[in-house]
């Protein structure tokens, strides 16, 4: 009975592929995704600072020869098809046995804190689709005022501005030192450090699109850029509306390779707006 219904989800999720390299193309010509190494899973010191020169200057795309031959070089993979989201260790509140729990450990099902994006009135919010990325991947390492960090994936989404209301989100490799993240309790908390790091990284999305993490800052469960990541998501969480959770799991072999493919297009499409 749910194999009609995954069928019409994955073909929902085809057709928005198609929607975006052709937005991607009509936006600015043909434009590739420029190739970037995962620099933060690299421990020598003097090999990471030339690897992150490299990304700073080279114009290749992404692509077999980023992968196998400019990333390869410093034994790393290249981000065009890595993890996106944040560290597995992140904890969030889990407001079904109202405590703490790591991202790692949550399910579809279980429903996590954070603000609603009609009210911003404090809400819990069924998580509908989890996924482990294998291994470690590149990522950055936002520290705020009051030392506490945010670990995520270069492209996760942070929220900055001074309210939830007004926030902005921004991708994590444009946050600046001195710009501010929003809060849970209507404050901002001032980024003082921004550096990259290696973690192991995992997808929680919830029907808000935002969780809460322990140390109060309210982030999107997004990439890139939250119209277009929940846009590609849309079929899924109705699949997870309509049958549950089995269904996205069984689908769930099929959308790793859709998040592989759908990459180079939300990075084309993000950098030429």
């Amino acid at each position: 009975a749910t194999q009609p219904i995954i069928r019409i989800g994955t073909t929902m999720s085809k057709l928005s592929i198609a929607l975006i390299a052709a937005l991607s193309l009509l936006q600015g010509g043909i434009v590739s995704a420029t190739c970037r190494c995962n620099c933060g899973a690299i421990t020598d010191v003097f090999k990471r600072q030339d690897c992150d020169a490299v990304n700073a200057n080279n114009e290749i795309p992404c692509g077999t020869a980023c992968t196998l031959t400019t990333c390869a070089a410093f034994g790393v993979d290249s981000t065009c098809g890595g993890g996106d989201c944040v560290d597995a260790n992140t904890m969030l509140f889990s407001c079904d046995i109202q405590d703490y729990v790591s991202a790692a450990s949550i399910k579809p099902g279980e429903h996590i804190r954070t603000l609603s994006s009609e009210d911003n009135s404090d809400v819990c919010s069924e998580v509908y689709y989890t996924f482990a990325h294998e291994g470690i991947s590149g990522a950055l390492e936002v520290e705020l005022e009051d030392f506490t960090k945010v670990t995520v994936s270069n492209n996760h989404l942070l929220y900055t501005g001074s309210t939830f209301a007004s926030r902005k989100a921004t991708m994590a490799k444009n946050v600046k030192i001195g710009d501010m993240l929003v809060s849970s309790d209507g404050s901002a908390k001032t980024v003082i450090s921004v550096k990259d790091t290696a973690a192991e990284l995992v997808n929680v999305l919830t029907m808000e699109g935002s969780i809460e993490l322990e140390n109060g800052v309210i982030i999107s469960t997004h990439s890139f850029n939250e119209n277009l990541y929940s846009a590609v998501f849309y079929p899924i969480k109705m699949m997870y509306n309509w049958i549950g959770a089995p269904a996205v799991k069984s689908a769930q072999p099929y959308l790793v390779e859709l998040e592989f493919m759908f990459k180079p297009y939300f990075s084309m499409f993000t950098e030429s707006i």
